[in-house]
């Protein structure tokens, strides 16, 4: 499945050259409730998510794309407010996992789902959010963090088999140009999509230049 990750132009240009994507660790992600999605009116069992979220994140991380690249929202949250880059990929759906949005917290059935697997993190659990963050339409790679390159305490995973660039969009206010894409991505990445893109006229998306959408 085509999915597409916002970058600022410095990490998206350092992603091409390099031919990696960095790793999320759950425990330095922008919202504070990943992992902790469990209602937790049970105070014993509080100190117990908080080493589960801390000993996930010593082993395992995420990459984490949206399925469209056209929210002003999300160019402005994290494409650096419309000069950024959207950096497109293909991932096997095999690979990734979408993002359940909720406006309660699970219950505390999950609980002994954890007891059952010996504390191991359920699927649930990494891939339940907030409503709130439903504008971003997740999908999310997992990935354990022995099979990542590390580098200054950061994780990368290498562009593969699983991860392979097909597109890059330029933002509506960067000042790249698909020539200077074109020179930047390595030929171990052929037939990459490069595309201009700009605010629509008629609606609230931001679309290819030469586009006929509204």
């Amino acid at each position: 499945m085509r999915v597409y990750q916002f970058l600022e132009k410095h990490w998206a240009i350092e992603s091409m050259i390099y031919r990696r994507l960095k790793v999320s660790l759950f425990n330095e992600m922008n919202d504070p409730f990943e992992l902790l999605g469990v209602s937790l009116k049970n105070k014993r069992y509080r100190a117990d998510f908080y080493q589960i979220k801390k000993e996930v994140s010593e082993e395992m991380g995420a990459i984490c794309f949206s399925k469209n690249w056209s929210s002003p929202v999300l160019w402005s949250h994290y494409g650096e407010r419309h000069k950024g880059v959207v950096l497109g990929f293909d991932v096997p759906a095999a690979h990734t996992h979408e993002i359940s949005y909720t406006g309660s917290r699970l219950e505390e059935e999950l609980i002994d789902e954890f007891d059952k697997n010996n504390s191991d993190p359920s699927l649930k659990l990494l891939t339940t959010k907030y409503e709130h963050w439903v504008y971003e339409d997740e999908v999310r790679m997992l990935i354990k963090l022995e099979h990542t390159n590390s580098e200054g305490g950061i994780h990368f995973l290498p562009y593969c088999e699983a991860l392979k660039l097909k597109e890059v969009v330029i933002g509506p206010r960067c000042n790249l140009t698909k020539e200077h894409i074109s020179r930047i991505i390595s030929t171990k990445d052929p037939k990459v999509k490069i595309t201009k893109s700009r605010l629509a006229f008629q609606s609230f998306k931001v679309i290819p230049i030469g586009s006929h959408v509204k």
